[in-house]
């Protein structure tokens, strides 16, 4: 990465910086998804085995902000894989995280969601941020008020997207069958 991008923090290019339900709700066998860190990809949020809770306890967690938005990053934030897994929200998700997600809302006049997911993906950027922003021995996890503080290099918005752009066409290139 260049460097002569300016440096600012998570939170100055972020409106929000939060995590999911810190409440577990009691599971249900018929009722809406609520996906944990288990649950996130790369390439987003897998809902296949995701829990189910009731109407009622769904509602009152989007009602909270534990439901991710379009151009959302998520962020594995507790247990081992803390900051392993980032992906970005690109289509309405019917599903509310747990605790163990961040979800980032980029100020989209300062960043790109798809550059911070990349920018996440990097191994120098992983590195930077375990070792500065991960505690707890027993359980590792990410503390959000100190996540805000974490520096991040930022290009114009039009040379993020550019980036975004060939880094997503990479993803989704198709391959053939061997």
């Amino acid at each position: 990465m260049s460097v002569n991008w300016p440096v600012l923090t998570l939170g100055n290019v972020c409106e929000k910086i939060t995590d999911g339900a810190h409440k577990s709700p009691k599971s249900v066998s018929i009722g809406r998804p609520m996906a944990s860190v288990k649950d996130l990809t790369r390439f987003g949020v897998n809902l296949s085995h995701a829990r189910l809770i009731s109407q009622k306890d769904f509602e009152d967690l989007v009602n909270q902000g534990c439901q991710p938005q379009v151009g959302d990053v998520l962020i594995a934030k507790d247990g081992n894989s803390a900051l392993d897994t980032v992906c970005t929200i690109d289509k309405p998700l019917d599903a509310v995280m747990l605790s163990s997600v961040a979800i980032l809302r980029p100020n989209k006049a300062k960043l790109d969601s798809d550059f911070l997911k990349y920018y996440f993906c990097s191994r120098n950027v992983i590195e930077y941020l375990k070792n500065n922003f991960i505690s707890g021995a027993a359980i590792p996890r990410v503390v959000l008020r100190d996540l805000k503080k974490a520096a991040i290099k930022v290009p114009s918005l039009e040379e993020q997207k550019n980036i975004s752009k060939v880094l997503r066409s990479l993803d989704n290139m198709k391959f053939p069958s061997f």
